[in-house]
This record gives C-alpha cells, structure tokens and sequence, in this order.
C-alpha cells in the first residue's frame, strides 16, 4: 500500500508540529463551495440563532419606529376648458396648462406657504392638540415603544407661541406634502404622510380642493378687474375711433371724393376716351387716304381712271353702260366708216357718259373731302375731352393719398376700439360661469395600514442580514474552531496518521444496547465493521511486529476503553488470541465494563508474581481474555516501576496474537508516556469534535519519538448521521450511500 511520506519509517523523527503556524488555516483549494455549505452545516446552532436575533430585532425595531401612513388626492390639469359661452372662431386664443412649465408652476403654487397656511386653517389643525405635539415634538423610538405599552412621551414639550407654532405648523405640512406629475399627463397626484392616518386624508384633500376651487375664484376676481380697466378703455377708444371717422368723411366732402370708386370711373372714361380717339384716328387717316387716291387718280388719267377711291353705285352704272357703247361702237367702226349715222350716235352716247361719269366723280371727291374733315374734327374734340379728363385723374389722385392715410388712421383706431369692445363683451359674458383650470379626480382616502415601517420588509431585511450575518459567524467560528471534524483535519493540523474513526454506535444501523453489544450482535455492521478498518490501519502501518497496541487519549472522556474492549473483543470473534489488560490504575473503566473489578486475582498481582502464569479472565459473549485491576494500587505505585508491566507483556506476547492495553490519558498521567514507549503501535483516541488540537499537541508532544513513530490517531463517537453533511474526503462522509448495505 502505498502510503504519504509522514507515514514511511525513517531514521530521523517526523515532523509532527510546524513551529511557525501558530492556529491552523484551511489552504486556499479547501475553500470550496461545498466547503462553506459544510460548515454552514456545522455551526447550524449558531447560524439559526443569529438569525432568529436579527429577526427578533427586526421586528423589536419595527416596533420602536413611528407608524407612517400616506394618502393621496388626484387632481387633473383642465387643458381644454369646456364652452360655457358662444365661441369666436376668429378669437385666436391659447388653451392654458399644455406645457410642461405650466404643470410645475402649479405644483410650486400647490406647495407654497400661502396654500398651507390655508390648508392650516380650512382644517382646524392649530387646534388639534396631538398635532401641535408632533410639531414642536417629533415622536421618538422610545415613545413609540412606551405608546405600544400604553405611556406616554418620554420628554416634556416645549411651550411654542401661536405665531411660531403657525409658522412651525407650514413647515410641517409642506415637509409631509408631496406633489408629483404622473407620467407625462397632466394628472397631479398630491399626497400627504403624517403619523395619524385620518390627519393624512383630511390635509391631503384639503389642499385638492383649495387647489381646484381657488383658482375658480381668482379667476372670478379677475374678470372683475378686467372689465373694469376695458370698459375705461373702451370708452376712450370709441371717441377716437368717431373723431377718426368724422375727419374722413370731412375730407371726401371738401374734395369731392364722394365715392371711393371715384378715381375708377374718370380712369375707366379716359380708358373709353382713348379708344375712341384711336378709332377716329383711324377713321380720319381712311378717310384722307381715300381723299388723296382719287385726287391722283384725277389729275393722272381723269375720271375714268378714278375708281379705287370712289364708291359711287351712280359711277359704276354709267362705266358699265359706257363699256357696252364702246363694244358697239368697236363693232361699228369695223363695219361703216365714221359717217354712219349709228357710229356717230353711239360716240356722241359716249362722250355724254364721260361727262356724267366726270360729273359724278367730282360730286364723290366733294364728299369725301367733307368726310375727310369730319374725321378730323372729331379726332380733335376727342383730344381735348380726354387731355381734360386726365387733369380732373391727376388731382382726384393727389387727393385720394391724403384720403388713405385718414382711412388707414380711422380703420387702425376702429380695429383697436373693436378688439377691445370683444374682449369687454368676452369678460362681461363670462364673469359669473368661470371654471377652474383643475378638477379634483379621486379624493384621499384613510389609509388601513402604514406605509412605514414595513414588517415584512423589515423582517425580510432582518432574515437577510441574519442569514448573512449567522453565515458569517459560522464560517468565521468553523475557521477558528479547534476540533476535529475528519480525518483530514488531524493530519491536515497534526502531521498525525489517522487510523480511523470509531461512530457513536446509536447513530449507525444496526446497533445494539452498548458498544460492546453492537459489536456482538452485528458483527457485519457498520461499527462493528469501523473497529476492523482502525485493526487493518494499525497492522499496515505497524513499525514492529503490531502485536501489542496501546489505547490511550490526551484526556479523560474519550471513550479509549470503550474502543479498546470493542478493539479487542471484535479481534477475539475473528479467531485470534487477543487479551487485552486495563493499565488504567486510577478509573479501571474497562475492568468495570467487565464486571471484573472485585475478588479475582488481576493486574496487580500479575505483576508482583514471579510466576510464568498470568491470571487472566474470559469473556463470556467473546473468546477475548481479559486481565482486569481487581484491587486497588497502593498510593505512589505505577505499572512500569523496575519493568514489571513489560515483563507481563513480554509473558503475553509468547502466548497471544494480539495484546491490547488500555492505557490512561496522557496528559494527566505520565506513567502512559513509559507504557506506550514499550508497545508495537499507539492508537491515540480523540473525541470527534470535541477535543481541541491544542489539546491533542500537548499529547503528542509528551510522547517519546519511538511512540510517535508507531502514533496513530482515530476519531471516537462520530455522528454518521451529522458527518455526513458535514463533508469531507475520508469514507465517514459517505456513510447515507453505503449504509444500506449493512441491512
């Protein structure tokens, strides 16, 4: 098997205590979680009573604190007020309250000292005497306590005059006053804490309903103001707005302008004016075109030639019966000679067709002469009417500026007088329907319960810092604790092999009466079945031979002749030689466990005989043979004086396989140091959890170095059931998975 270094024989003594650690500290890869559960597990009693006092002050604490109760009133903003009266459409006027400036105007106006002091007064608060007692005198802890055991303050009040309890009285509401948004609406939400939980509602729907009824009547108070300045100033501004009017009409009449369309017309005639003088401009130029075309024509080629100037039904005629004369007279000249009769009648019809024809050509340029002249004259009289009508345009227009700016005057003061005269008849019609820009929602109710101090809040607080808290106290006493728990611990703080534990024989299925019951009614079981796991340690790491094994402890009260009576009887049951001896002169605690500690012949006179034979007894349920201390040893008498014991154990060796000696403690004993110099193997039996390793060092260290070299530790009367949560490596901590298998 192989085992640590600390265990292998060696020349040199090993090194059991290190000089420079002056308390033992878990190495940093111990620190685990299941670590800390573990000891959580162990310091169970302390965790759970610190949390119980944390709690117990948590709610003792809950008790001190003065009850705190809060209600609350809601107002909201009016961003739209209803129309009581008709409504200008053209009345461009802003809906109040839809800004957010406006909304924190209203909670500086709700918590202002004037509103309080009003609020002071609507509910009669100067004469509550418990009130005026919070004001001068906040309650303290110790009231509140002596109040839930029905005293009274702990303190005299001060004596406040009525100004400096009034003023005091503001401070205190608004201290206790809160007033926030909700949201982004326009919904307030005033809300008031005080220790009497009717005095919360009352003060907060007092300052609701001032906030919402006030501003009704500031607005009412305004109005009246206001109609008071605009009538005055209506007044005024209808006279200006008349004389304005007066001197308009004034004007008009001094320049003629009786209409003010009076400029259109004379524009509109001189329009129609030069119309006409284009059209007999035209005319005229025709007419005298026409003149001069047939006067060229007359003096070109006579009256036959003219005929483009001259429209004469008359003319054409008598060119269309001179055409038919003169194709005739062709036809004749071309037949006769120019002495028939018919040619010459023919000329002569012609000659008097030229002269007509000229005669009515003359009549035509008469006439178009005279139309000629016509045109003219009439193209001159239509010059002269409109050169006069545009004179009468330019000084009706030089009139008209000066008009313009009379009306601009007149129409700005009627403007003015008119804005004025609606906003009168605005504030006159509204005076008597106005309405509060706010409107109470919910009123405050008496609250039931407190807001402060919360008791389950405080008792979870107080289960959370006691969690901690006894968590804390836990580690830190598992940290410092002295004991052993595992086997790791002893070889962890000793430098000590452990051999094994021994369990508390009731915490182990199954188990009989006593330990030695256990052992002999279930010798498979579990405790019988620890003593062999402590047998076989012992045998493998035995220096020597391993035949004798000394059983002792540092103190008394460990349970080392239990262990050495189970020890030795579960050995006997095996079929070897066993005999174990109680060398524990002062308790002889195994003798007694026996029965065998009156009138045989024992321990003592073994070693006063010189006989080979030793006395040694039976155990009736085991083939174990017991040597008991049957009679007491005279006072300053040892085992060990002039070598007689180990001259017992030499005669023992020669006849048994197995020698056990019940060795006293070590401490208050020093005779045990001689006793187990002399053995094969020392099994050193510490309580579990319950001797401390300094105690256990000072054992060791009063061993001589060829007892340590054959030292080996077992835990006694370990719990399973608790060692098993309590964790750790050796198999001690696994016994709920293998304890079934014993069954």
């Amino acid at each position: 098997m192989n085992l640590p270094t600390i265990y292998q024989a060696s020349g040199a003594l090993p090194q059991v205590f290190p000089e420079s650690a002056s308390s033992y500290r878990y190495s940093e890869d111990q620190i685990t979680v299941r670590t800390l559960f573990a000891m959580l597990r162990r310091r169970r009693e302390a965790f759970f009573l610190t949390l119980a006092i944390s709690v117990l002050v948590a709610l003792l604490w809950t008790t001190a604190l003065p009850r705190t109760y809060s209600s609350a009133a809601d107002v909201v903003m009016i961003t739209a007020p209803k129309q009581v009266l008709p409504h200008d459409p053209e009345e461009s006027g802003v809906p109040p309250l839809v800004r957010s400036e406006d909304v924190e105007t209203q909670i500086q106006l709700i918590t202002s000292r004037q509103m309080a002091a009003q609020v002071l007064e609507a509910t009669g608060l100067l004469r509550d005497r418990d009130f005026a007692e919070d004001v001068a005198a906040p309650r303290s802890a110790l009231d509140n306590l002596l109040a839930s055991m029905g005293f009274g303050r702990s303190t005299r009040l001060p004596v406040l005059s009525s100004a400096v309890l009034r003023e005091e009285s503001i401070t205190y509401l608004l201290k206790h006053l809160n007033v926030a948004r909700i949201g982004d609406s326009f919904n307030l939400r005033i809300s008031f804490t005080d220790s009497d939980a009717a005095r919360t509602a009352s003060v907060a729907n007092a300052f609701a309903k001032l906030y919402t009824t006030d501003d009704a009547r500031e607005l009412a108070r305004n109005n009246a103001t206001a109609a008071q300045v605009l009538k005055s100033r209506v007044d005024e501004l209808r006279r200006v707005a008349n004389d304005a009017f007066a001197a308009v009409q004034s004007y008009r009449v001094r320049n003629g302008l009786l209409s003010s369309a009076a400029t259109s017309l004379t524009e509109q005639e001189i329009s129609t004016y030069n119309q006409q003088i284009a059209q007999a401009r035209a005319e005229a130029a025709r007419d005298t075109a026409a003149l001069s075309s047939a006067r060229r024509q007359l003096h070109s080629g006579g009256a036959n030639d003219v005929g483009q100037g001259v429209n004469s039904s008359v003319v054409t005629s008598l060119r269309s019966e001179r055409a038919q004369l003169v194709i005739r007279e062709r036809d004749l000249s071309q037949r006769y000679f120019d002495s028939n009769p018919d040619l010459v009648t023919v000329r002569q019809q012609v000659a008097d067709i030229d002269r007509q024809i000229a005669a009515e050509v003359s009549r035509s340029i008469r006439a178009l002469e005279s139309t000629a002249d016509t045109s003219a004259q009439r193209l001159s009289s239509l010059l002269a009417s409109r050169s006069g009508t545009r004179s009468q345009l330019s000084a009706d227009n030089s009139a008209l500026v000066s008009l313009a700016d009379l009306e601009k005057r007149a129409e700005a003061t009627q403007a003015l007088y008119q804005s004025y005269l609606q906003r009168y008849n605005a504030v006159v019609a509204g005076t008597g329907s106005e309405q509060p820009t706010a409107r109470l929602v919910s009123s405050a109710n008496v609250p039931l319960l407190p807001i402060s101090p919360s008791l389950p809040m405080n008792l979870a607080l107080g289960l959370v810092l006691g969690v901690l808290a006894g968590a804390m106290l836990a580690v830190l006493s598992e940290l410092s604790y002295r004991g052993f728990t595992t086997l790791d611990d002893v070889e962890n703080r000793l430098g000590v092999r452990a051999l094994g534990f021994i369990p508390a024989h009731r915490s182990v299925e199954p188990h009989g009466g006593t330990p030695l019951d256990t052992v002999r009614e279930h010798a498979n079981g579990a405790f019988s079945e620890s003593l062999r796991n402590v047998i076989v340690s012992v045998r493998q790491t035995a220096t020597r031979s391993g035949k004798v094994i000394a059983i002792t402890s540092a103190l008394p009260g460990e349970g080392k002749s239990t262990i050495a009576s189970c020890l030795a009887r579960s050995l006997a049951m095996a079929n070897e030689r066993v005999v174990v001896v109680d060398c524990d002169v002062i308790r002889a605690q195994l003798s007694k466990q026996f029965g065998l500690n009156q009138g045989e012949p024992g321990l003592y006179e073994a070693l006063h005989s010189e006989s080979r034979d030793i006395a040694h007894y039976p155990d009736p349920e085991s083939p174990l043979r017991i040597i008991p201390i049957t009679r007491a040893f005279p006072k300053g008498e040892r085992l060990t004086e002039q070598g007689r014991l180990h001259r017992v154990v030499a005669r023992l060796r020669e006849e048994f396989d197995v020698i056990v000696l019940d060795c006293p403690p070590i401490l208050p004993i020093a005779e045990s140091r001689e006793i187990v110099s002399r053995t094969d193997s020392v099994v050193l039996v510490v309580h579990w959890r319950k001797t401390m390793d300094r105690v256990v060092k000072a054992a060791v260290r009063q061993l001589p170095a060829r007892a340590i070299k054959g030292l080996g530790i077992v835990l006694n009367k370990v719990d399973m059931k608790k060692q098993a949560r309590f964790g750790g490596s050796d198999i001690s901590s696994f016994y709920k998975d293998y304890r079934g298998y014993y069954s």
